[in-house]
């Protein structure tokens, strides 16, 4: 098993007539360890938005965008949408939610410059990613594509890596268990300071990183966010 067949089995339905429910739980936020409600969902994607000043007739573009959670709040409100993600099922998810998006089928590595987005921006992706060599090219792809800005969300955080696998060890009911359940499913943590040494190398300008903060979500105690600009 790998996470690229975990990701490629997904797919999308939508529970109670919830497209948002739908689309969370098709992104991976319905685990023990990523179950969010959708208020704190909202709540998170509508403090990115207003950071970066993402509103009608912005463009945005995620890399990774699975179903389209993120995005789809801001398709709600006028935002121009587009991304990529490796799951065919889960693109077509987002094009038929978001049918005026924009979304294709591919890995990040692939990512092109054009045609370039206001902000560009990856939740929750850069953890699949295969070593730093990787997630390097695919922020340089990133900063290239943007106009604005480019925003990492949901970070696994190198100095608290032996915290979150020992609860994720907890959570599985033990060594044994977890090693039987998560055999090649390893995540890639990060230094805060190199990803945003790498950010600056790039050219991003007004650079920072900041603790997860979403009501409820286990991984968040784990993780950071970081962002820069254009």
């Amino acid at each position: 098993m790998n996470w690229k067949a975990v990701w490629s089995a997904k797919a999308f339905q939508a529970p109670d007539g919830s497209v948002l429910s739908g689309l969370m739980a098709a992104d991976g936020y319905d685990t023990p360890f990523g179950r969010l409600s959708e208020e704190a969902w909202l709540g998170y994607v509508r403090h990115w938005a207003q950071a970066l000043g993402v509103e009608a007739n912005t463009s945005v573009f995620e890399v990774g965008c699975g179903a389209g959670a993120f995005l789809y709040e801001l398709y709600r409100n006028g935002v121009q949408v587009a991304g990529m993600d490796l799951a065919a099922a889960l693109i077509q998810a987002a094009r038929e939610v978001m049918p005026d998006g924009h979304f294709a089928v591919g890995e990040a590595s692939e990512l092109s410059p054009d045609p370039p987005a206001d902000v560009v921006l990856s939740c929750g992706v850069f953890f699949y990613f295969p070593s730093l060599e990787y997630a390097r090219d695919v922020l340089a792809r990133m900063v290239a594509k943007a106009r604005r800005a480019v925003l990492i969300l949901d970070v696994p955080d190198l100095a608290l890596r032996e915290r979150a696998v020992a609860d994720r060890i907890a959570a599985a009911g033990g060594p044994e268990a977890y090693r039987e359940r998560y055999q090649g499913l390893e995540h890639t943590y990060f230094d805060r300071g190199w990803l945003a040494g790498e950010m600056r190398k790039l050219g991003l300008v007004d650079v920072r990183t900041v603790d997860q903060a979403i009501p409820g979500y286990r991984n968040g105690a784990f993780r950071f966010n970081a962002w820069g600009y254009k």
